[in-house]
């Protein structure tokens, strides 16, 4: 009994957002405080929560913390296979890309070693950045790049586009990529750096890339917001 009422308090809540949005919606998205959600729906906090949920993790919301409950914008279209930086795809889409650098080093780091086939202890640069789309910040990444193929790297800027900076300014192929792509629960840092609660879902996405002669060049990992984009690969029929 009790899950059945969750379950119609969670399409009582879906329709609300599709039908009510102007009206009990924040100008930015935002919803009422729990409590008020509660007395609209006139259930308990309990059952609120768990109808919160179920919408979430459908991407039709989402928490941020210490500010509430928000809708979640569209979301983004994504082709992890296109050879284009994160600024030219997001504004194709009419939407506003921000790029903010959280930290350079140059450190070992096992997994890109042991991705790209180097010793475990040998050194890369390592770019953190935080990626924002409409102002909310939807993945965090790092990349790790091996320092032989692009001295001096660090100097550079990072808001832009690394594969174009590493094509035009070192004359580097970036032609061979595995890409593997797992969901997650955000943790830590990770969920820290883009402003939620430990635990919520998320999308990691790590890429290995060589250049033409299949010489190593840079091991990524990006760590999404799941309900910030939509995956999408186009392939063209070959007869």
């Amino acid at each position: 009994m009790a899950e059945a009422y969750y379950q119609r308090l969670t399409d009582r809540l879906r329709d609300a957002l599709l039908l009510e949005h102007s009206s009990w919606v924040d100008a930015d998205g935002k919803l009422p405080a729990e409590r008020i959600l509660a007395q609209r729906f006139k259930t308990t906090r309990v059952t609120l929560r768990q109808a919160l949920a179920q919408l979430e993790g459908e991407g039709r919301i989402h928490r941020s913390n210490r500010r509430g409950w928000f809708v979640s914008p569209l979301r983004l279209e994504y082709d992890p296979t296109r050879d284009a930086g994160f600024n030219d795809y997001v504004t194709a889409q009419g939407r506003l890309p921000r790029t903010e650098v959280l930290s350079l080093a140059t450190s070992p780091h096992a997994p890109a070693a042991n991705a790209l086939g180097l010793s475990v202890n040998h050194p890369f640069y390592h770019i953190r950045r935080r990626r924002y789309v409409d102002e909310r910040a939807v993945l965090v990444e790092s990349l790790w790049v091996v320092p032989e193929r692009a001295p001096g790297l660090l100097e550079e800027r990072f808001e832009f586009s690394l594969w174009k900076l590493l094509r035009e300014q070192w004359h580097l192929s970036l032609s061979h990529r595995s890409i593997s792509m797992v969901s997650e629960a955000l943790q830590g840092t990770d969920a820290s750096e883009l402003g939620v609660a430990s635990g919520t879902a998320g999308l990691n996405i790590c890429r290995t890339i060589f250049d033409d002669a299949h010489l190593p060049v840079e091991y990524d990992e990006e760590h999404w917001l799941h309900d910030a984009l939509s995956i999408r690969v186009e392939l063209k029929g070959t007869h």
